[in-house]
């Protein structure tokens, strides 16, 4: 890996050499190899986490930036492969779209826009993520959670939850503990309560959780703050 030279004189700016923007975020030069983006993160993450005074919105800003870069690296590095793989992952994610929709849920895609320019806007979006559903109305319910358990192998980069306004109960919510990387939460209009809340203990990396309407008061509140000081609420 080429790093960028920290001590290059105050005013000249880095060279890009047409490197993506989370590169750049990272300080990576090219080429670059999976263990220098690992390297490049965790150098960052010592001082941008919340939890040392860094800010939050630009810690968010970090890990998106490491989640891509690891995912163009491995791109660059063996191609055919990867191509391979991703479209056999691309399939599976279309069933398991087609099942959420079928129950009636919504899912949000987040795209590789980089990609565009080395495989074709056509072939892109077969690494189309799943990283957010919805489940929101009186029909949803505790039977929604345990059907995306089902499913949660094949629902690693899920990123958002939205259960407003849905019959969802404590105990139902409490199973999302095994999505550990959820960074939003809605929880809107239901009557989750103060116990539900236990869930936020399992997501260390929660960033916004929208209760207004629900069953959690100013105490249950308080207690999420304490658990999660960084965490938002809606």
């Amino acid at each position: 890996m080429v790093a960028e030279n920290s001590s290059r004189p105050a005013g000249s700016a880095a060279p890009t050499l047409d490197r993506p923007d989370f590169l750049v975020r990272l300080g990576v030069l090219l080429p670059c190899s999976e263990q220098d983006i690992k390297e490049a993160y965790l150098a960052k993450a010592k001082s941008a986490h919340p939890d040392v005074g860094g800010n939050h919105d630009e810690f968010v800003e970090l890990q998106t930036a490491y989640e891509r870069a690891m995912e163009y690296c491995k791109f660059h590095t063996g191609r055919s492969r990867w191509l391979a793989e991703s479209v056999e992952r691309y399939i599976e994610q279309q069933q398991v779209i087609a099942e959420i929709e079928k129950r009636g849920g919504r899912v949000t895609l987040d795209h590789l826009d980089w990609l565009k320019q080395e495989i074709g806007e056509d072939f892109a979006q077969v690494l189309d993520t799943i990283t957010g559903i919805r489940f929101s109305g009186p029909s949803a319910g505790d039977a929604d959670i345990d059907f995306l358990l089902s499913l949660r192998k094949r629902l690693g980069t899920l990123r958002w939850l939205d259960f407003s306004n849905s019959k969802i109960t404590n105990r139902g919510l409490l199973k999302l503990s095994t999505f550990v990387d959820l960074r939003k939460l809605d929880v809107r209009g239901t009557r989750i309560g103060n116990a539900g809340l236990k869930l936020a203990k399992s997501l260390p990396k929660l960033e916004w959780v929208g209760l207004s309407g629900s069953g959690v008061n100013w105490f249950g509140r308080f207690r999420l703050r304490r658990w999660l000081p960084a965490v938002q609420l809606g």
